[in-house]
């Protein structure tokens, strides 16, 4: 094999390859970059699914505490709608109130589910236990 040097550069001796990547090498490098970079890209799409799922179930925890609170300010006596949405707070919510009795006499047990309508699967429920009406010393004893 006869070699001839580039111009100003060291001599090599015969039978040594000349410096740099053979193409398999080259292609074979793309390869695991190509892999590891689809991976990170996986990993930083789940990631956002991730965060807007979060912000999604923490707002509607946050509605759900809110309505909660309504509900328990205003009555069970003067709750005039058993859904709804949150108009103007949140478009993409809606709310659902439950009142069903509780196995105690004067006590009704307080459903409040929040969801988003465009998520699928997810809402928060909230369930409280609120008097209606007076609680008096005779339906104590009864109990």
């Amino acid at each position: 094999m006869i070699h001839f040097p580039r111009a100003g550069a060291p001599p090599r001796p015969l039978g040594c390859t000349p410096d740099g990547f053979t193409l398999l090498e080259v292609m074979v490098a793309m390869a695991i970059l190509a892999t590891a970079f689809a991976a990170v890209l996986r990993l930083h799409a789940d990631s956002m699914d991730m965060v807007i799922e979060s912000r999604v179930y923490t707002r509607a925890a946050e509605l759900a505490q809110m309505k909660m609170t309504e509900v328990e300010v205003t009555g069970l006596e003067k709750l005039a709608m058993l859904s709804g949405e949150f108009q103007d707070i949140a478009p993409d919510y809606y709310w659902v109130v439950e009142v069903e009795p509780a196995p105690v006499a004067p006590w009704k047990r307080v459903s409040v589910r929040v969801a988003n309508k465009n998520v699928k699967g997810g809402g928060v429920r909230l369930v409280s236990y609120i008097l209606s009406g007076e609680l008096d010393a005779d339906t104590i004893k009864k109990q």
